[in-house]
């Protein structure tokens, strides 16, 4: 057991003492899995005056599950996680995007709840199958947000309730204005600047600031960051963040290939959403973690040539209890005239506790090393990630790189993730590991532990073939290892193999192996057949695959890659 890395022990209690606003995670493992927990304290100063008490007490709620029933709605993420249901343009408080499946194509007699029903007849507001669009209203509570269709229930996913700065910038706005909807900002930082005192503190409560359809946030902010939204200020703690969202009804186009950063800064507790992002080196450099990067259309594509030792997408921190979601993005047109360590998506030192799922990385892909990476440049191995619901294409190295992980101290998994034409042959790079998953304990055998790797789908992974470094999955030093399960992997022909040659310590079953031979030898229950995709371009399995139904009950996941529930009998790769 530790908390925050330090070691504690595993019954009884034990007391923390913060002098500042602190996140705590507490992880518990038996040396095959494990478990992790996290709560935050907020510590303000004393007021010296007496004030009126909160109507609103912030506080953390777990997810909850919802129907397994087949067809039943299912919630991915949401953009904002923290609003008021009060204010805003209308008095119903901040809008919220709703992510997932099967919510119907219209709202008919489905309901959504937040304690309360959420306000979904706004003029702003939709109810799609894919995603909802709703405000908050003054019935939300704390608690999940919860979609039923049909009888139905989703999972529930958290939303705090708690009083909210919610301020306004816009094309027609006027930097001079209080910021409102009627009377708008003109630039992003006049509306910060209004809620915090000295434009060098966090706000003094949790803040929402809509960057309205046509805004103009192309330019340097002048913070010093060469970044066009300069987070160098943050929010205070989880619960009081600071979000730059996109406002419904339209687009909001962030930074330049003429400005190095399209957002870029230190500042902690921030959720950046629905915006179109693009930079010259870096579409988002997030150098500290509490990080919330969901819904964007993010894009580099025309790098300095030869840059290196980044990505379009960057995170980092010196706290390792940070967290991190990265969430629904589209990461495109990036790439270019770069070399073999600049990356689509790249977590490096300090990330743990990231979540990144359900991006689409590689649409227009214009040469990049490694689709998603995560490497510790410094400090100890990374641990607690989950990578999984990504669509990846394109790329001339490895589709997922997971170097210098370490599952023993936290889960690491890998899991119903798309992955084709990655680690192409036209890599002009040189050597740097072409696989589709793969495992570069760095340096060799400082990692131990077992990295899951289930239900994906890998296709066509290790056409470049310099140093023998290619296959679908791969394991390039002795360290952590690698449990296969329910997985798909498709080869052109035998010169691309399953496994990356050399690879030690994989274990598994349930896998179907489909192009280059026969199966591995450690597969326990596996296919060698054709996995019968739907088309070259759509790797869903038709219902005459032998892939449907065959996996394993033993490492799955609940739903597939498009919240499809899978049963006791779930299918091979992404899709049940």
């Amino acid at each position: 057991m530790t908390i925050n890395g330090s070691a504690v022990a595993a019954s009884g209690s034990a007391v923390v003492a913060p002098t500042q606003s602190t996140s705590y995670n507490l992880v518990a493992t038996n040396g095959s899995s494990s478990k992790t927990a996290s709560t935050s304290i907020s510590v303000t100063a004393a007021s010296t005056a007496p004030t009126a008490p909160a109507t609103t007490t912030p506080t953390t709620t777990a997810p909850s599950s919802g129907s397994t029933t087949s067809g039943a709605p299912h919630i991915n993420f949401t953009d904002l996680n923290v609003g008021a249901g009060t204010g805003g343009d209308n008095g119903n408080g901040v809008y919220v995007r709703i992510f997932g499946s099967n919510f119907g194509s219209s709202q008919g007699s489905s309901t959504l709840t937040l304690g309360g029903p959420l306000v979904t007849n706004c003029s702003l507001c939709s109810w799609t199958n894919t995603q909802i669009v709703a405000q908050l209203g003054p019935s939300a509570t704390t608690g999940n947000i919860v979609v039923n269709v049909n009888g139905l229930a989703s999972n529930g996913v958290p939303f705090t309730v708690t009083p909210t700065n919610i301020v306004f910038v816009s094309p027609n706005g006027v930097d001079t204005n209080p910021g409102t909807y009627a009377q708008p900002f003109k630039t992003w930082r006049a509306a910060f600047n209004s809620v915090t005192s000295n434009d060098s503190s966090s706000p003094s409560k949790n803040t929402v600031i809509y960057l309205m359809p046509g805004v103009d946030v192309s330019f340097d902010d002048g913070r010093g960051y060469n970044a066009a939204v300069s987070t160098d200020i943050g929010g205070s703690s989880p619960t009081s963040q600071l979000s730059i969202v996109g406002f419904p009804g339209g687009t909001v186009n962030v930074g330049s290939t003429s400005v190095p950063n399209g957002v870029k800064g230190w500042g902690k507790n921030i959720t950046i959403a629905n915006l179109n992002i693009v930079g010259q080196v870096s579409a988002i450099d997030a150098e500290a973690g509490n990080m919330r990067i969901i819904n964007n259309s993010i894009s580099c594509p025309a790098p300095p040539s030869g840059v290196g030792g980044t990505a379009c997408v960057l995170g980092e921190t010196d706290s390792p209890s940070d967290t991190w979601a990265f969430q629904g993005n589209n990461v495109h047109d990036t790439g270019g005239n770069v070399d073999k360590t600049y990356h689509a998506v790249y977590f490096s030192t300090g990330v743990n506790h990231a979540d990144a799922g359900w991006n689409s990385i590689g649409q227009n892909f214009k040469g990049y090393c490694r689709s998603i990476m995560f490497h510790a440049t410094a400090g100890g191995n990374l641990y607690d990630l989950h990578v999984h619901d990504n669509v990846i294409t394109g790329g001339y190295c490895d589709g997922i790189n997971l170097a210098s992980v370490d599952p023993s101290q936290g889960t690491v998994e890998v899991y119903n993730n798309v992955i084709s034409h990655v680690a192409i042959a036209s890599n002009p790079y040189g050597v740097a590991n072409e696989a589709g998953i793969a495992i570069n304990s760095d340096p060799p055998a400082a990692t131990s532990g077992t990295v899951q790797v289930y239900n994906n789908t890998v296709v066509d992974a290790g056409g470049y073939v310099t140093g023998n470094q290619n296959g679908c999955f791969g394991i390039v030093f002795a360290g952590a290892g690698m449990n296969l399960m329910n997985n798909i992997c498709a080869q052109p022909s035998a010169a691309q193999p399953y496994i990356e040659p050399g690879t030690t310590n994989v274990t598994g079953s349930n896998n179907l192996w489909s192009g280059a031979g026969a199966a591995p030898s450690w597969d326990s229950a596996p296919l060698t057949t054709a996995p019968s995709f739907v088309s070259s371009t759509n790797f869903a399995l038709q219902s005459s695959s032998a892939g449907k139904d065959a996996g394993t009950s033993a490492k799955t996941s609940t739903v597939d890659i498009v919240g499809a529930q899978r049963g006791s009998t779930p299918s091979m790769g992404a899709y049940q």
